[in-house]
């Protein structure tokens, strides 16, 4: 069997929701005396929070614009909130790092880029859900050193066996 890459995008479709997929895997993994860290997405109404893992420090990345608003609803404030948070917590890095999404702000070369390229640089295994229409994104940021895996638990779980820390 070949060298898999410690570096992960999970692709999901449209009406796939990884984040149930994530939360499962975090279970797992941390049952198995693994430490997780990272953000996970949790949609609530018009909402979108994420849980950092390591503080248990709850986040809504979403802003109010206002009726009938059109604009991106992305608080930047609050993803660098989350991307700080996310940086202490690889001071002392987990075993998994587990984050939710690579969007657009990630692909324009902002977002999470820096706490990606030092959990790489650190060795950490860091999967990351990336939507198909982001994949393009992904692979132009990833290159040769992340893969993919389609959007099951049981991808997620041959993957975290071959990258998994031995002891």
């Amino acid at each position: 069997m070949s060298a898999r890459a410690a570096l992960a995008a999970m692709i999901y479709r449209e009406g796939e929701s990884v984040d149930p997929l994530f939360a499962a895997l975090r279970d797992i993994i941390s049952a198995q005396g693994f430490r997780v860290g990272g953000l996970l997405q949790e949609p609530c109404g018009d909402s979108i929070f994420v849980t950092e893992l390591g503080s248990g420090r709850r986040i809504n990345l979403t802003q109010d614009l206002g009726a009938c608003s059109e604009g991106c609803r992305l608080d930047t404030g609050a993803l660098v909130e989350a991307a700080g948070l996310l940086a202490q917590s690889l001071a002392s890095p987990p075993d998994l790092l587990l984050l939710a999404r690579f969007g657009r702000v990630e692909i324009e070369g902002g977002g999470l880029i820096a706490e990606i390229g030092e959990a790489a640089s650190l060795g950490v295994p860091t999967l990351i859900g990336v939507g198909a229409m982001r994949e393009p994104g992904w692979r132009a940021f990833a290159g040769d050193l992340g893969e993919t895996l389609p959007c099951t638990l049981e991808a997620a779980l041959e993957w975290w066996a071959a990258v998994a820390p031995k002891s």
